[in-house]
């Protein structure tokens, strides 16, 4: 289910205010139950257990990538429609390339697409065997401190002021409205770190489910890479969808990212990434137990 990233606690952590505020009705903070930080950690485990337990889906994304002349008119636009599929376990799912701008991928561009994926596996698998070789051996208390990605939860509650805003009322369904922004003089040891410095944020977290419904997002400062000579990202903005399907999931509908700043020394970055997500289903495949039964297995979707 980590491929479903939009709904995790990623776009929790990863996210800045950006203006348009819900309408419904509005429950002051000091009524809710508990504190932000308590809701976080609520979220954190409610996305755990969704991670867990679904392992057999399918859906479709589509990848739109616009690069944006100096006029403000679209310079570039590359189209790239996958289907996703889960793997056993949490974070084990595969992709294939469907579409490219419209027209079928050819055999080629599936197998330059299927060689970057697996280059990409590998350095992510390289480096979370290093992280995990580095971390102390687990202890009893880990499962309140559980790991967000490389980093414990504790750690990224650590960085943030939090302001629980509130109850926020829309179309029936009750959510907590939370805003965050980074505390001064933070430590950054790499770029994942710098950038966590540079966010603030506004989510909307749904007050029955605990998964998070919608984030508006932005830098509040610059992130430089390589000491700004490899880039400068002055400005990027998130926003984030999410709905609930009858099946009770929560799945991301469109994640749109816009960065702007500039790549090497004299090349400008104006680059927009729009992430569209469909045909979400879950599957069961039934092996029969007799020998020789030429029955083939069944396959189930959605549940």
């Amino acid at each position: 289910m980590t491929v479903l990233a939009g709904a995790s606690l990623a776009f929790l952590l990863l996210a800045a205010p950006a203006g348009a505020q819900p309408a419904g009705r509005v429950v002051p903070p000091g009524d809710l139950p508990f504190p932000a930080e308590e809701l976080i950690r609520k979220v954190a485990f409610a996305q755990r257990r969704v991670d867990r337990s679904l392992t057999d889906y399918t859906f479709d994304q589509l990848e739109v990538r616009t690069a944006w002349g100096k006029d403000g008119r679209p310079k570039e636009t590359r189209r790239r429609l996958y289907h996703f599929f889960s793997g056993e376990k949490p974070g084990e799912a595969t992709r294939e390339l469907i579409e490219v701008d419209g027209r079928p991928a050819t055999p080629d561009e599936k197998r330059e697409q299927a060689k970057d994926d697996a280059k990409q596996q590998r350095r992510q698998e390289e480096r979370r065997a290093g992280d995990e070789a580095s971390r102390p051996p687990a202890v009893a208390g880990d499962e309140e401190d559980p790991l967000v990605g490389p980093r414990r939860l504790s750690d990224l509650i650590a960085r943030f002021d939090y302001r629980l805003e509130g109850e926020v009322e829309v179309e029936g369904r009750l959510l907590y409205a939370l805003e965050f922004s980074p505390k001064p003089d933070l430590p950054a040891a790499s770029l994942g770190d710098r950038a966590l410095n540079a966010l603030a944020g506004r989510v909307l977290v749904d007050a029955s489910d605990f998964q998070i419904v919608s984030v508006e997002a932005r830098l509040v400062r610059p992130v430089k890479v390589g000491g700004g000579l490899a880039a400068a990202v002055k400005e990027a903005t998130i926003s984030y969808r999410g709905a609930r399907l009858p099946q009770g999931i929560w799945f991301p509908c469109v994640v749109d990212l816009h960065l702007g700043g500039r790549t090497a020394v004299f090349f400008r970055l104006d680059t927009s990434f729009r992430f569209e997500f469909s045909g979400f289903a879950s599957f069961s495949v039934e092996t029969d137990s007799e020998v020789g039964d030429r029955q083939a297995p069944s396959v189930q979707s959605p549940r």
